[in-house]
């Protein structure tokens, strides 16, 4: 009778290896970039204590090569958020667990495993009809925790995401400063807390 317990345990246990092995390789089939994409984009950054006007650039990533960002005035660019973190997360070797499964929504929690990556767990949250990525919170080794959400049209990729931080690697040029000091918009603790919002238009595979 244990034999027979542990049979079934062993496979709803490889059951579940199999699905979650799917669930990543179909993502990762889906947001994969193969030369790379060019796009306009409107940036919205919300910061206490900082003045900074909304900036519209157009960005061209090709794989293998400096990313081309061009846009009038002095750039504040976020480190994450843009299409093409969703290869660079997919990419990494990670433990995908299951947290929940709500309705529609498939809950999983990213370990790394790659000591080289910037991250150390990603909260995803998914959804089934679409297979789409609506949130991920992300814990990075150095630079803070991002929650990222997005929001989607009738393409593959986002047409809107919003990004929320809470870091202390947020450089900023002296322009935006003013009369402020960069220690008045830091915690205690020394770090920056804000929004980015990416609105993608003219969206293009290259």
């Amino acid at each position: 009778m244990k034999h027979f317990i542990l049979s079934i345990a062993l496979v709803f246990i490889c059951f579940g290896v199999k699905a979650q092995t799917d669930l990543a390789d179909n993502l990762k089939k889906k947001y994969t970039i193969n030369r790379g994409f060019e796009t306009m984009v409107n940036i919205s950054i919300d910061v206490p204590g900082l003045t900074i006007p909304p900036k519209d650039i157009s960005a061209i990533y090709e794989k293998g090569k400096k990313p081309q960002i061009k846009g009038k005035g002095i750039l504040l660019l976020p480190k994450k958020g843009f299409l093409n973190q969703f290869s660079d997360l997919l990419n990494v070797e990670a433990h995908w667990i299951l947290l929940e499964e709500k309705g529609d929504v498939l809950h999983y929690k990213l370990v790394s495993l790659d000591p080289k990556s910037d991250w150390v767990t990603a909260d995803l949250k998914i959804s089934k009809t679409n297979l789409c990525i609506d949130e991920i919170n992300l814990t990075t080794k150095e630079s803070g925790v991002y929650l990222i959400k997005h929001s989607y049209g009738k393409g593959v990729f986002p047409t809107t995401t919003e990004i929320s931080f809470l870091t202390n690697k947020f450089n900023i040029p002296l322009k935006f400063l003013g009369k402020s000091s960069i220690k008045n918009i830091k915690d205690k603790e020394g770090k920056v807390k804000g929004k980015i919002v990416l609105r993608f238009t003219n969206f293009r595979m290259l």
